[in-house]
This record gives structure tokens, C-alpha cells and sequence, in this order.
């Protein structure tokens, strides 16, 4: 009986065993590629190419969706920076019209050595400014009046007086 049953058994479970070996099915084609498919959806090289097709798509999509993420971040980040360069030359603006209270405060200062010198005898004033620094007497002089002037670059030594004049020709020559 043993000979007769593994025969059977053998018959019943083949076409199993050869329903197995077959190759899967493939996959139900996306519907983009339907049109792709028409006809061709048993051929597997056709089937791999369609999903190769489909996988690039997806990867196109995110690729795409990250270049709008960024082209909004560069628009966000181009409207900060516009308003805040615009931020800035208006302030700008605002600090080239007016001295600061700084500037004011030399120029104040300035103003009372000026002031100093013209007081003083030229001789006495010369001797002070032949110590100094040649462009601080150089601009001291430029600011006195002009008589006053004459007078102590006349009192100066001729060797520091020639400096002096130099200094003030080249401060004249800027300014132009």
C-alpha cells in the first residue's frame, strides 16, 4: 500500500511544486506607466524599465519639492536682507547730515584754542606752536584770522615756518 500512496501523493502535490517554480507575478504597473505597459506587461525587462521609469519620477518629485523649499528660503532670506540694507542707509543717511556730538565737541574745542592763540602776543604764540606737532599748528593756523596768522608764522623759526606753510598748502589741496 506504502508503493501506491507516494505515487499519488507525488501526482497530487507536482502541479503545486510546479506552480511554485513558475516566476511571481509583476507588479501592478503604477498609472503613469499604464500606457508604457500596453501590451508589453509580460515582458519582465519592459516591467523593470517601467519601475526603474517610476522610481526616477519619485526621486525627481522630492528633488523638486526640496528646490521650492529652498527658492522660498532664498526669497525669505532676499526680503530680510533688502529691509535691512534699507534699514541701514537710512541710518546711514541720518549720520551724514548731522555732526555727531563728538565732532561738535572738537570742533568746539578747536575753536576755543583758536581763539587762545588769537588772544596771545604773536611772538609768545609762535614759540608754542614751534613745539607742537606741524600738522596741529598747521590747522591751529589755518582757523586763526588771517593777520594774526601772518604774525606768528613771522615770529616762527623760517626752518619750522617753511614746514608749517607746507603742512597748510597740503590740507588746502585735500580740501579742493
Amino acid at each position: 500500500m506504502s508503493r501506491l500512496v507516494l505515487p499519488l501523493i507525488a501526482a497530487a502535490l507536482l502541479p503545486v511544486a510546479a506552480l511554485s517554480l513558475q516566476a511571481p507575478a509583476p507588479p501592478a504597473p503604477p498609472p503613469a506607466a499604464a500606457g508604457l505597459l500596453a501590451g508589453c506587461g509580460d515582458i519582465p525587462e519592459v516591467t523593470a524599465l517601467v519601475e526603474e521609469l517610476r522610481l526616477r519620477e519619485d526621486r525627481l518629485q522630492i528633488a523638486l519639492a526640496s528646490l521650492e523649499a529652498q527658492k522660498a528660503e532664498i526669497a525669505t532670506a532676499r526680503a530680510t536682507l533688502t529691509a535691512e540694507l534699507r534699514r541701514l542707509k537710512e541710518a546711514r543717511g541720518g549720520l551724514g547730515g548731522s555732526p555727531t556730538n563728538t565732532q561738535r565737541a572738537v570742533a568746539d574745542d578747536v575753536g576755543r584754542l583758536v581763539a587762545v592763540y588769537e588772544a596771545m602776543k604773536p611772538k609768545e604764540a609762535a614759540q608754542v606752536m614751534a613745539s607742537l606737532p606741524p600738522d596741529f599748528s598747521a590747522e591751529l593756523l589755518m582757523r586763526v584770522n588771517p593777520e594774526a596768522g601772518a604774525r606768528i608764522i613771522a615770529a616762527i623759526p623760517p626752518d619750522k615756518a617753511a614746514i608749517l606753510t607746507t603742512y597748510m598748502g597740503a590740507r588746502s589741496a585735500r580740501q579742493r
